[in-house]
C-alpha cells in the first residue's frame, strides 16, 4: 500500500481528490470568507470538516491558494482577495 504524502497536488489512482492538496485547497475556499479569518480559526474548522487532514496538507492548501492570489493576509487574518472591475 502506498502512503500518502503532501507531494500529492492532484488526484490520482492512489489519491482521492479529498486527500490532494487541490481537494484540500477547495476545502478551505468553502471555509473562507472577504470578512476574514485567523490562520488557526481556519485551521480548526478545517480539521472538524476534514477530520483526517494533517497539518502539512493544510499549509500546503494555504500556500496553493495564496500563491495563487486567491488570498490575503493582513494582520494575521486570512480572507478571499477583492476582485476589482476594471
Amino acid at each position: 500500500m502506498r502512503s500518502s504524502s503532501v507531494n500529492d497536488i492532484f488526484p490520482d489512482k492512489f489519491t482521492p481528490l479529498e486527500r490532494s492538496v487541490v481537494g484540500e485547497a477547495a476545502n478551505l475556499l468553502g471555509l473562507l470568507s472577504s470578512a476574514g479569518i485567523t490562520v488557526g480559526e481556519l485551521y480548526v474548522h478545517h480539521r472538524q470538516a476534514s477530520p483526517t487532514s494533517t497539518y502539512d496538507s493544510f499549509v500546503a492548501a494555504l500556500t496553493l491558494l495564496y500563491g495563487a492570489g486567491v488570498l490575503d493576509y493582513e494582520d494575521q487574518t486570512v480572507r478571499l482577495t477583492q476582485c476589482s472591475s476594471a
